[in-house]
């Protein structure tokens, strides 16, 4: 890569990607992370297509030392009202690795050379000229500086100031919860009218927990809790439905849902990646991967400009391949919330190949799980 000093705003686990990948090119790296020490482990899942993990294995980004669980399927239940856990409407075909979300960013964290310059409790505010504003009142200057800060991004703003996420509509009410029963090897997906509910496995330092998510349009007043555990009660399955009204509500957290990709994902030596790019709705299940892939392409196109080469080029590789790949998975994840939670079927009617048609009329396996790293998407 051209040999210089690169600024990574946001310390998560895009951010940690991103140093990584240019510290590998040779650069100089700083990060600023507004949060202090260890990142807060906000107690829910993430999600590796195992095809996608096998890419960044390679790429040198992951390995198998971070904890994760097992998913062999996806089965989509409906309460019979006999059955404590619901009767099955399809067993899906899906093969994903469950993570903790503060296990992943801690194994990426690790990886991260001791000799990057890593800033916690630094928030900054960054100038429309890429110049980082420190909160001593002094400023930095950098040959490329990348957005990797996420939903609210302070260098979204700066270069897209008029591009906000835009609201969907519904929300997502997540928590976790212990898991003190037989192991689970399959995602679970919950039926209901106009609303979807979520539940899988994942590792953590306390034993096995189940991280749930319940997808509705609720809205008219300040807190949406008791309507959403109303629905919890009235459409889950009773053994689900426990699971989730007896969680702390310490241990939740209610996600609205939005959808955002600016128009480039690069301006001047700017750059954004992940969230701060492109927010896909959850369905998709790829939004740590997106933000890891973005830092490969990032590092592979510091490799095939090289030190003879110029930022610029880097920029425009970077940009030619990842805004096509993360406008396409909004697409992809739109078309999904659309079917599983906005217009959904009446399940009841659902048979397990009315449920293969209906998954293919989403085209929804043209991103779920993300795409393979250097995928064609524009062409499509």
């Amino acid at each position: 890569m051209p040999i210089g000093r690169v600024a990574v705003v946001g310390g998560s686990i895009t951010g940690c990607a991103f140093a990584l990948a240019a510290a590998r090119s040779g650069a100089e790296v700083t990060v600023y992370e507004r949060t202090t020490g260890e990142l807060a482990d906000r107690g829910v899942g993430i999600a590796l297509h195992v095809d996608r993990y096998a890419e960044l294995v390679a790429a040198g980004y992951l390995d198998d030392t971070t904890p994760w669980r097992n998913v062999n399927g996806r089965t989509w239940l409906l309460d019979d009202g006999e059955s404590a856990r619901g009767r099955s409407l399809w067993d899906q075909p899906a093969a994903f690795r469950m993570y903790n979300w503060g296990q992943l960013w801690a194994g990426l964290r690790r990886r991260v050379p001791a000799e990057v310059d890593y800033r916690g409790g630094t928030p900054v505010t960054v100038g429309t000229d890429g110049e980082i504003h420190l909160p001593d009142g002094t400023s930095e200057r950098y040959d490329v500086v990348v957005g990797a800060d996420g939903y609210g991004s302070a260098v979204r703003t700066a270069v897209f100031p008029q591009i906000r996420p835009q609201y969907a509509g519904y929300v997502m009410w997540r928590g976790s919860c212990a898991w003190n029963h037989e192991p689970i090897d399959n995602l679970i997906s919950i039926c209901i009218p106009n609303g979807q509910g979520v539940m899988y496995r994942i590792p953590s330092s306390g034993g096995d927990r189940i991280s749930w998510g319940l997808y509705s349009a609720v809205g008219g007043t300040a807190d949406p809790r008791p309507a959403l555990l109303a629905l919890a009660r009235t459409y889950f399955p009773p053994f689900w439905a426990d699971l989730v009204t007896s969680t702390p509500e310490s241990d939740t957290l209610i996600q609205p849902i939005n959808d955002l990709v600016v128009d480039r994902f690069t301006s001047g030596r700017m750059l954004v990646a992940g969230d701060a790019a492109a927010i896909a709705r959850p369905h998709v299940a790829s939004g740590a991967v997106k933000g890891i892939q973005d830092a490969v392409a990032f590092e592979a196109a510091c490799r095939e400009v090289g030190p003879a080469g110029s930022w610029d080029d880097v920029l425009a590789r970077y940009e030619a391949e990842r805004h096509p790949a993360g406008a396409d998975l909004v697409r992809v994840a739109r078309s999904m919330g659309y079917a599983m939670v906005e217009d959904t079927p009446d399940w009841t009617t659902m048979t397990p190949e009315r449920m293969v048609d209906w998954w293919a009329a989403q085209h929804a396996d043209d991103g779920f799980g993300g795409h393979a790293l250097g995928a064609a998407i524009g062409a499509r």
